[in-house]
């Protein structure tokens, strides 16, 4: 395939996400003409045909070859955002960022197709590791899903997952007086550099504080990604380097590979040793991807609190679920923006990094790991990975699926029924471990960050320490479900499910009524929480819809003080009580 026909395929491909994605979010509205085929007239006189087929979502999964504007195939996804400029409600300034952000997002989907061209999904089921990362989708529900603005060509040649390059990082000492830190109990900050670098290494860097002057127990040694160092590091925190606050140590120790999260590495020189978050003000998908200061010490306060609880709970033993967890952080805030209380987030993130055990840390022998996002990515001709999975397990494409909501879905909704822990476990963040292909237990990551708590005195939450407990947003039950239905069902599921009806010949009516069962099955062994099922009902008939793409749409690309909220659409039937009685 030319460069040419590969860039108009991937530009089909998104103008039918973004008619999927904005018509779920109802700010597109096609109508049917029969048999499976849709028309989308548009204020700007333009109309688009195309065939689609309407999920148990209401979402319509569009079929990118079938795409017509006005009788025309269609090549240009920017031009549907412009055709549909009133529909999306865009200002002329929203819209043209977005383009930019459209067109970012096209190179790279370039990029990542050139690379799976040729491999079968039996092929990338093969790869290992962090390495299959690069051969992945990014969220499935964002437009601009590689958006990572801020970063051109070269960056992205660098630093991107699709790249599979790997890179060094750039070491600094920071004076403690400046940097807030936590370290997980039994951790040393020596422990910590030894994931970094090896032992020669650092007595390189050793002999570079030495040769700087410096007391070595005066200051903190931290990693800091290439790229925010030359592009905000060495100007914004120019006011320490000169005055010997922040020392720079050069690039150095191990060799890392960016994941599907972007700001977050692994370790391909050692394998098994942490991974790595860093900060990096770029601007991807919804928000800039600094490391926010006030869930540096939740994450490692998390760890060992969710450990216990799951080493003292029945359920949560029997689905083995697992943490990644984290052992240590470090944020500091740069010269002058911690006396404006209402500074842009992004500039009270742009240093920081944290230290999270890797997913090879976690794998017996036997096991592999794979991002949930893994089970809704297709090769290039369209063959889900998922379906070598159920292959390689020999079992049925139902008991394939009622192991993975034992390992995956019971937990999580067990821990916000018996803890009042909800967990966004959208497909990055949270991996499941497969033996022979099959799904053995889920691992959550990155909790700090996507991990709330309700609103009510839950008894099973004084064990949390109370720092922590003050930390932790609190959100009303309903709010807390949706993290859940929201985070995990519409976000991951939504997008598995079809793959299952189009290849495995397994309806997506059966695939929720084995999730609903699955679920009632818990419900019914715990009934010392039947009034916590109640608080947390799973099966009534309608959910709200919450729309992240609208609110780019509507609060467009200034900078703000703090990240961005969604916003409802109209609620959507309950996928899970398809075909009970009204």
């Amino acid at each position: 395939m030319s460069r040419q026909q590969l860039w108009r395929q991937v530009n089909a491909q998104l103008a039918a996400k973004i008619i999927g994605e904005c018509s779920y979010e109802e700010s597109l509205c096609p109508q049917p003409l029969g048999e499976g085929r849709y028309q989308l007239a548009l204020a700007s006189g333009r109309r688009y045909e195309f065939c689609a087929r309407e999920t148990v979502w209401s979402w319509l999964r569009v079929d990118a070859p079938s795409l017509r504007r006005e009788g025309m195939p269609v090549t240009s996804a920017v031009q549907l955002l412009i055709d549909a400029q009133q529909e999306l409600a865009l200002s002329d300034i929203t819209l043209g960022v977005l383009i930019e952000e459209i067109h970012n997002t096209l190179y790279s989907e370039v990029q990542r197709q050139q690379r799976i061209a040729g491999l079968s999904a039996r092929d990338m089921v093969a790869v290992a590791g962090p390495q299959l990362q690069a051969l992945l989708d990014a969220h499935p529900k964002a437009l601009a899903n590689k958006g990572r603005m801020g970063w051109g060509a070269e960056d992205l040649q660098r630093y991107s997952p699709e790249s599979a390059s790997g890179f060094q990082l750039r070491l600094v000492a920071l004076h403690r007086d400046r940097v807030n830190v936590a370290v997980a109990r039994g951790v040393s900050e020596a422990q910590l550099l030894a994931q970094l670098v090896t032992g020669a290494e650092q007595q390189r860097l050793q002999q570079r504080m030495a040769e700087a002057g410096l007391c070595a127990d005066a200051y903190l040694l931290m990693p800091v990604h290439p790229w925010q160092w030359q592009r905000f590091i060495v100007s914004q925190y120019g006011e320490w380097l000169a005055d010997g606050t922040l020392v720079d140590l050069g690039i150095g120790g191990d060799r890392y590979l960016p994941q599907q999260s972007i700001r977050t590495l692994a370790n391909i020189a050692r394998p098994g040793c942490c991974d790595i978050k860093l900060a990096l003000s770029i601007l991807n998908t919804s928000c800039y991807r600094g490391v926010p200061g006030d869930s540096i010490a939740a994450g490692v306060q998390l760890t060992p609190w969710l450990r216990a609880v799951i080493a003292a709970d029945p359920v949560l033993q029997a689905a083995q679920l697992t943490v990644q967890g984290d052992l240590a952080g470090v944020h500091c805030l740069p010269p002058g923006q911690q006396q404006i209380a209402g500074t842009p987030y992004r500039y009270v993130e742009m240093l920081g990094a944290v230290w999270r055990e890797s997913l090879e840390a976690q794998l017996r022998a036997g096991e592999s790991g794979v991002l949930m996002s893994t089970l809704m990515q297709t090769d290039s001709g369209g063959r889900a990975l998922v379906c070598e999975y159920v292959a390689d397990s020999g079992l049925s494409a139902e008991q394939w699926l009622r192991e993975l909501f034992d390992a995956v879905v019971v937990p999580l909704y067990h821990l916000m029924c018996a803890y009042g822990v909800g967990v966004v476990a959208h497909g990055q963040n949270i991996s499941v471990v497969l033996r022979n292909g099959r799904p053995q237990r889920a691992v959550l990551k990155d909790f700090h960050g996507d991990l709330r708590l309700v609103d009510q005195p839950f008894a099973q939450l004084q064990s949390m320490p109370t720092e922590l407990l003050a930390a932790l947003p609190r959100l009303p039950a309903q709010h807390l479900l949706h993290d859940l239905v929201t985070g995990h069902f519409v976000t991951t599921l939504r997008f598995i499910s079809p793959l299952f009806e189009e290849q495995l010949q397994l309806p997506e009516s059966a695939f929720y009524r084995l999730l609903a069962d699955c679920l009632r099955d818990y419900q019914a062994a715990q009934p010392q929480l039947a009034e916590r099922h109640r608080l947390f009902p799973l099966f009534s008939k309608e959910l709200d819809k919450v729309c992240i793409n609208r609110v780019r749409f509507r609060i467009g690309y200034q900078d703000s003080a703090a990240r961005p909220l969604p916003e409802l659409g109209s609620a959507i039937a309950n996928p899970l009580c398809l075909g009970e009685q009204p």
